[in-house]
């Protein structure tokens, strides 16, 4: 009979499900950290799985976060060109707005999947 419990899995590897560490755990996902996910018990044999949602918005939010810094410095940098010689280039509204609208995006993707 299989069984399949809500776990996590530390940075060193080691899975918890329901607040029992399991040493004999195999972790099926690309490299070993801090996640949550689920355990799949079937013939003495234990499997975890992060859950990709977790995985996906954490990357989001790093994505967003750095497009924001990137669409409030060139916003700064075009606020402070004046002049002939030091005119933003024509791009640059653009540009920022190209970003933004990227962060809109991506905020709205982190709002499906939590």
């Amino acid at each position: 009979m299989s069984k399949i419990l809500d776990a996590t899995c530390d940075a060193t590897g080691l899975v918890t499900a329901e607040g029992v560490p399991v040493s004999e755990c195999e972790v099926l996902s690309e490299g070993k950290q801090a996640s949550a996910g689920l355990m799949f018990m079937q013939a003495g044999k234990a499997r975890y799985l992060t859950s990709s949602a977790t995985d996906i918005k954490a990357t989001l939010d790093a994505v967003t976060a750095a497009l924001t810094e990137i669409a409030t410095t060139l916003t700064a940098i075009g606020a402070g060109m004046t002049g002939p010689t030091t005119a933003p280039p024509p791009t640059l509204p653009t540009s920022v707005i190209t970003i933004n609208a990227k962060v809109t995006e991506l905020t709205q993707l982190m709002g499906a999947l939590k």
